[in-house]
Order: C-alpha cells, then structure tokens, then sequence
C-alpha cells in the first residue's frame, strides 16, 4: 500500500475524530442527553457545520433554545448566523450568539467581529464567549490569554450586554476559576455532570439526535427553575429601568 493511499483512507477518520473533540479536555463523548425529567430546559448551539436546520421541528420536539455562532477570531464570520437567527426566532425559540475566542488574536478586534454581526439583533441570552484549547495556539501563555479576554469583555461590555463564558473543565481550571466567576457559566462537561462547580449552562453531549437537525448536535441543558430561565433570557443587553 502507498503512503499517499494510506493518506486517502485515514483523513475522513482523522477529520471525524477533530469535528467531535470541540470540548475536548479528554473526556469521550457521551449519547445519554440532560435528562428532561430533571432538566426542564434543553437547547442546541449550532453553527454553520450542522447545515440547514429546520428550527419550528426544533421547537416542536421540546427544545427551547439556541445558541448560534456568530463569529470566530478578528475576522471570521458565520455565513448562516444572520438567518439562523431569523429562523430560530420565527419558530418560538429563545436565541443567542456565540463567538469562538482566539488565543492569538487581540480581545480588542475580536470584540469588534462579535458586535458587527450581532449588530443589536434582537437576542434573548447573555452573549458567549467560547473560550477552549482545542483549535487554539498552545504557544500562548495563559497571562497573554486573559489580558486578550480581559479586552474583549471590556468592549462588550462597554456596549451594554450580558456576557456568558464557555468553557470545558481544563479552560475552566486554567482561565475561569478564581478569575471570572462572576460571569454565568456555559460548561461542556460530556462524561459526567459537572456537579462540583457553579454553572448555567451544561453542554452534555455532541451526539444528540433532533428532530429538524440532519447530524448529531450538541445538546444543553440550563440548571435553574422557569422562573430563573425568565430572568436569564430576558435579553442580551443589561435590563434598564424604563423611567
């Protein structure tokens, strides 16, 4: 056998094997979702990779929220943000945005991408700060790390929104713990719940089945009561009080 046929018969297994290890931190996999006997509210986050969704299946199968990316880096945009926002918000769902955060890219103008493509959207959650190793430069030292995270929570939040950090269970040892717990937490934990920490958000699968989604999907699950849900997808920007 050639080496360049060997090539041939290893790169879809290699790619397979990436696009499943988004949370990455070690942990395999899980099929079993957030039970909805104890978690009420489930939802997806999508992005351009999971393809045309139909959102009013989406909805109709129990789902009540969905986190789409936005932007990745100073540049990268998601090509169906823009109407997967549209679509999720015409079929009921309560919406959000996502932005994949780049080591190796100033907080500054990645704060920039973000806000250009959410461009005061009619968003329900706080927006997301996805902040992992996987797909990222391990050459960056963690305090180059947070000063860049630092300047982009300062330009978001400078403009009046809410802000959420995703994370998985090494990004949130090495940059959240002890640092920005004061931010809700989005946690990709797939092995196990992630019990020992505070968190808002649970990503507890990459393997989900969902009506209205083609391939496997990531399901999340929120920890609070309807109530608390009322409260924390009130808005992306910080409530004011109407005088």
């Amino acid at each position: 056998m050639t080496a360049l046929r060997l090539l041939r018969m290893l790169l879809p297994l290699v790619t397979a094997a990436l696009l499943t290890a988004s949370c990455g931190s070690g942990s395999r996999s899980s099929a079993s979702y957030p039970d909805p006997q104890r978690w009420e509210i489930r939802g997806l986050d999508l992005s351009a990779h999971n393809g045309e969704v139909d959102f009013h299946a989406v909805r109709e199968a129990g789902y009540e929220f969905v986190i789409l990316k936005a932007t990745e880096g100073s540049s990268f945009k998601d090509r169906r943000f823009i109407d997967n926002v549209r679509m999720a918000r015409a079929a009921g769902l309560k919406v959000g945005a996502y932005h994949f955060f780049r080591f190796d890219a100033p907080g500054y103008m990645q704060g920039l991408n973000f806000l250009h493509s959410v461009n005061a959207r009619d968003l329900d959650l706080p927006l997301a700060i996805d902040i992992e190793e996987w797909a990222n430069p391990n050459s960056q030292q963690t305090p180059l790390v947070l000063d860049r995270l630092d300047e982009m929570l300062q330009h978001i939040e400078k403009h009046g929104y809410r802000v959420m950090l995703y994370t998985n269970k090494n990004g949130h040892a090495r940059f959240i713990s002890g640092r920005l717990e004061r931010y809700p937490l989005w946690i990709c934990s797939l092995a196990d719940e992630p019990g020992h920490m505070r968190w808002t958000l649970w990503q507890a699968t990459h393997n989900g089945r969902v009506a209205g989604v083609d391939h496997p999907v990531d399901i999340n699950a929120f920890a609070g009561s309807r109530e608390e849900w009322a409260g924390f997808a009130s808005g992306a920007l910080v409530a004011t009080d109407a005088q």
